[in-house]
């Protein structure tokens, strides 16, 4: 058991407790409202399913929970979520990177349209920023499915696929917000929508702003960065529909993100940097039989990615790197018969990249897919999905992967599931390019792909009307794993390392105590061994957290709805990380002054821990130090 003898901070739970504080938890299945989209995932198997009748580990995240639980960004709800972890850097403007059952390598959907580039983030496996997202004003539900989908979404889908649905344009109604809080932070949203007639809007804006952070190191001193560590983002996404008929229609999409701040390198270094993100992406889509299990699509789409850095410092660079994605995808489902749906896609996707420090002049690469998906009811209480994909790829060759998928329903509250999916990962435009004699960092043109396979095994169920368990165990075996590693000559590079393999397993529990108050709890267990042929077999990667928890107490009523969150971790290296355990504390509370007006607060890191997410030490000390205890207040307006 986690032992942290945090004599106060124990006593700071149970007096809120004993007064009679509203709490709120977290899991996004603990939700009451929108029951009905809790219940339907469509991401899992790229058509419409009941959470039950699918072979996978599913959450999701509603626009309410969003809202109770003062959310400002997709990355501070999903890490609400269990066996979610949003990886930051601690200050400035650097990227978030969210894992999936330990995994960085995950698909990120807006409206099920791939966001993530081409060209990589921050010499990870991610290929996607969590920053550049769209607001969460625009956001309806999210749908998080854990484990390997590499059949139906291709590369980057090998710890799982998080799909980010918009709202649809209903009758005139709009809100806005603003928030104040510690270190100069300052939060601004609006969000609007209405339909006339056929033709449909959606709009959601927002900028969060902050002027310095400061942290807790591991001797227990508040500290400010070094150097600065202020940004500001300005977020933009709009929707216009326009139907045809009440079955077909055309979807016109734009997500805009501006990100400029600046980013201190990590702690101790003598070298900061201005940076400025900008993501403008564009898709546009045509459906027809909305609503029926012969449906389909037809999409194009652009993704625009700018990264630009101005050095200061005796070892910094500069650089001007950007990335455009631009695709076409279509997808058509056959239902065989009243038990049987057949999926059908083909996809065509060229990414490009240039990074004028880096690269050689632009760099791109292209690939062709096509995919069958079929699902079978072959009992009335068993679902077999079976899939396959192929892919050419102009620079990793051609692959055909496989997968399955087994569900068996026992009662409308529990079912158990395996699933199985084979992987080709290729590798990213800064894997192949990157070339950095000043950092001397480089990448390798001559990588192979990753490949593998994936396995799931779960089983959710009621053993009360009050009480939800969800239980998963999770390996991962692949070949040609690429990872960027460092060399006696202080050189970073690039290379296929002989395996990796990955596993781990995820406990949740969600139980209402009564009409007010709801607990919930999970526990996610994640070990990773590297095997480089070196002739010392595998060996631990001491950069993941071995062990993972997650809490979340819950009061509401018609007025107050606030919620105590809690993230742990132990088990952690000395090595990479400054304390071998922390925990670290969120308390948010809302309170409705009338259908109008509500008010809100969110103390973050309530409990001042020292702790880091990503590893890196020095003399002791966290290089990437999360922020210590700081607040936020404000108000909302819906009209």
């Amino acid at each position: 058991m986690l032992d942290f003898g945090k004599k106060k901070v124990t006593a700071g739970v149970l007096g809120l407790l004993l007064m009679g504080g509203p709490l709120t938890g977290m899991a996004a299945e603990a939700a009451e409202d929108n029951e009905g989209v809790q219940d339907i995932v469509i991401t899992a198997n790229r058509i419409p399913n009941r959470k039950v009748d699918t072979p996978a580990n599913v959450s999701i995240v509603t626009a309410q929970q969003i809202e109770d639980w003062n959310s400002r960004s997709v990355a501070d709800a999903l890490e609400n979520v269990p066996g979610v972890r949003v990886m930051r850097s601690g200050a400035g403007a650097l990227e978030q990177h969210i894992l999936l059952n330990g995994d960085d390598r995950v698909l990120m959907l807006v409206d099920g349209r791939r966001v993530n580039g081409g060209m990589g983030q921050n010499f990870g496996k991610a290929t996607f920023d969590a920053n550049t997202l769209p607001p969460v004003e625009m956001i309806d539900h999210v749908e998080i499915i854990k484990g390997g989908a590499s059949t139906v979404y291709g590369a980057d889908a090998v710890g799982g696929v998080i799909n980010i649905i918009t709202k649809t344009p209903e009758k005139a109604s709009g809100k806005v917000h603003a928030g104040y809080g510690s270190w100069g932070s300052q939060q601004w949203g609006v969000d609007f929508t209405d339909k006339v007639g056929k033709t449909g809007i959606v709009m959601g804006a927002g900028r969060e702003k902050v002027s310095h952070m400061k942290y807790k190191d591991a001797d227990g001193n508040m500290k400010q960065w070094n150097y600065a560590s202020n940004y500001t983002q300005d977020r933009l996404s709009l929707k216009l529909t326009q139907d045809f008929t009440d079955a077909e229609g055309l979807t016109l999409a734009y997500d805009y993100s501006n990100l400029d701040g600046i980013n201190p390198n990590f702690l101790g270094s003598m070298n900061w940097y201005d940076l400025g993100k900008v993501t403008n992406n564009v898709g546009l889509t045509y459906d027809w039989n909305r609503n029926q299990k012969n449906s389909g699509f037809l999409r194009a789409y652009r993704n625009y990615y700018r990264y630009s850095s101005i050095g200061y410092g005796p070892y910094a660079t500069a650089g001007d790197m950007k990335s455009v994605d631009w695709a076409v995808e279509g997808q058509q489902n056959f239902v065989l018969s009243d038990t049987n749906t057949l999926v059908a896609g083909l996809e065509y996707r060229r990414s490009a990249a240039e990074n004028s420090a880096t690269y050689s002049g632009s760099r791109n690469f292209h690939n062709r897919a096509v995919f069958l998906q079929d699902q079978w009811e072959f009992a009335p209480t068993w679902q077999l999905n079976t899939g396959v994909r192929y892919d050419n790829h102009s620079k990793a060759g051609s692959r055909t992967t496989g997968s399955a998928g087994l569900n068996k329903k026992f009662n409308e509250n529990s079912h158990a599931y395996f699933s199985w999916n084979q992987v080709f990962r290729t590798p990213t435009m800064d894997d192949l390019y990157y070339w950095n004699p000043s950092w001397m960092m480089y990448g390798n043109e001559n990588l192979k792909p990753e490949t593998g396979n994936v396995y799931s095994l779960g089983y959710n169920f009621k053993s009360s009307p009050a009480t939800e368990w969800n239980v998963n165990a999770f390996y991962s075996n692949l070949h040609d794993a690429i990872r960027w590693t460092s060399f006696p000559d202080y050189s970073w590079r690039v290379q296929n390392i002989d395996k990796q393999k990955k596993r781990g397993m995820e406990l949740s529990v969600n139980h209402k105590l009564n009409d007010h108050w709801d607990l919930n709890a999970s526990y996610t267990y994640v070990k990773v061994d590297n095997n480089t042929n070196d002739g010392h077999g595998y060996v631990r990667d001491l950069n993941y957290a071995p062990n993972y928890y997650q809490f979340g107490i819950r009061y509401h009523d018609d007025s107050w709805n606030i919620n105590l969150v809690g993230r742990a971790a132990n088990g952690l290296s000395r090595e990479r990380f400054g304390e071998n355990r922390y925990l670290t504390m969120d308390l948010n509370a809302r309170y409705t002054f009338d259908k109008h007006w509500t008010g809100f607060a969110s103390v973050y890191n309530l409990n001042n821990a020292a702790y880091t997410e990503y590893g890196g030490v020095i003399n002791g000390q966290d290089l990437y130090p999360m922020p210590g205890r700081r607040f936020v207040v404000g108000a909302e307006y819906k009209f």
